[in-house]
């Protein structure tokens, strides 16, 4: 089995050299590994250290347009992956940003400008005591849960990004919605979520699956090796991840 796509792709568009590669290089990558269709995809903008510039959002898709000519037989998508600001699931997803996308994915960064100073207190330190703290772990993992299934029933999410990474999550839960939301579910070759055990319990509803690189330089693209290892060894039909061929 091997990837014939790639959703999950940061540029030089994400800031501070986050991703290292342009466009026009990881089209070339991709092309040149036989990809069938890939997402350009960097964070977005409410990621203080990472996010696209707002006003470089409609450059970014118009490159990706005229590199589409260059590589007729290689889709192109463009994207951002957006960041989940707060407990009422609110995103950095707007209308303007929505006209130039072709797809969407979200998850949650811990370097998000979040709603309000009680959901920074909560997202970032409270999760942080909770690790050593039984009882405020279960309560975050709830309160972080509802978060991330308040953000796919309020946008039209079409991959949430390595769930279960970042902070702690109930992945049965978050399956649940996704099947009611058609939202897939990313198992991240980089960052190891979903992770074996994850991918078990997510495999339990009727929800697909997608295998990304997240590359941040265009010699990852199409990286799968961890992903695919962690799908072999939960055991699940491999036809449920929409890009293996």
């Amino acid at each position: 089995m091997k990837l014939k796509a790639d959703y999950h792709i940061h540029s030089t568009y994400s800031k501070n050299r986050h991703g290292k590669s342009s466009i026009e290089e990881i089209a070339e990558r991709a092309y040149e590994l036989g990809l069938e269709e890939i997402a350009i995809t960097d964070h977005g903008p409410a990621h203080y250290l990472f996010g696209i510039k707002r006003n470089l959002i409609s450059e970014a898709k118009n490159i990706v347009v005229e590199t589409r000519k260059k590589y007729p037989n290689l889709k192109i998508l463009y994207g951002v992956e957006a960041n989940i600001l707060d407990y009422k699931g609110t995103t950095d997803i707007d209308n303007e940003i929505l006209k130039h996308c072709d797809i969407i994915l979200c998850g949650f960064h811990l370097a998000a400008l979040f709603s309000t100073s009680n959901d920074f207190w909560n997202f970032i330190v409270k999760n942080k005591f909770a690790k050593n703290n039984k009882n405020l772990y279960d309560e975050m993992v709830e309160k972080n849960t509802q978060a991330i299934i308040n953000a796919m029933n309020k946008y039209k999410i079409d991959i949430l990004t390595h769930p279960g990474d970042k902070i702690p999550v109930n992945i049965d839960k978050i399956a649940q919605a996704a099947e009611k939301t058609n939202t897939m579910l990313e198992i991240n070759n980089s960052h190891g979520h979903l992770n074996k055990d994850e991918i078990i319990t997510a495999s339990k509803y009727n929800v697909q699956f997608v295998i990304n690189s997240d590359s941040h330089i265009k010699d990852n693209v199409g990286s799968c090796d961890n992903a695919l290892r962690a799908t072999e060894e939960a055991g699940i039909d491999l036809k449920r991840i929409i890009n293996l061929c």
